[in-house]
């Protein structure tokens, strides 16, 4: 994953090196020249927090394990180079674990930190988790949010008792949850 962070930073900083158009040469003649190229459209997908087990499905986006502990301790990250006027959205949904029938996972996205910059995206609000995927961030453009704890936007996470349950027969200390995050992009 560091050399994707490297490799587009790289990649912008050649972009604003080369953005002005303009080669100066030892004797001080200026020479004007047009530059054009492309940049292909990518994506990038973080977590941090110091309760993160995550795992990059290739081409399927990325899967993190939840426990009733996880609570507000994640946060996403990410980089994004979108081509024309498309955008990117990330989406969320159940992918393994049994939840028990009278327990409900909500899920709610924090606005992004601040942190990077460029047209990040807006969270959808809170959710119920289910085995559908559901976006949870749209409107991502050309951006970065950063990398770590306190930049992107924080994952928070509430266990709730559904109507009827029996807290004599029932126990959440032991679940543990897949939750996959897909990125897609819309045009």
């Amino acid at each position: 994953m560091k050399l994707s962070y490297h490799y587009l930073s790289l990649l912008l900083s050649f972009i604003i090196l080369s953005s002005r158009g303009m080669v100066y040469t030892q004797n001080k003649n200026i020479v004007e020249m047009p530059i054009v190229f492309s940049i292909p459209a990518i994506a990038l997908v973080d977590f941090a927090g110091s309760d993160k087990r995550i795992t990059f499905i290739s081409g399927k986006g990325a899967e993190q394990i939840i426990t009733p502990s996880t609570l507000d301790k994640t946060w996403i990250n990410y980089s994004s180079i979108v081509d024309g006027k498309s955008t990117n959205s990330i989406s969320v949904n159940f992918s393994s674990g049994n939840i028990p029938a009278e327990i409900g996972i909500k899920l709610d996205v924090g606005q992004d930190a601040g942190a990077g910059a460029g047209s990040t995206g807006k969270p959808i609000g809170q959710i119920t988790l289910t085995p559908y995927p559901q976006e949870i961030i749209t409107g991502i453009g050309s951006c970065y949010t950063g990398r770590g704890t306190q930049k992107g936007h924080q994952l928070i996470y509430s266990w709730e008792w559904l109507p009827p349950y029996d807290f004599d027969h029932t126990s959440i200390d032991n679940i543990e949850i897949s939750v996959t995050y897909t990125l897609t992009t819309a045009k």
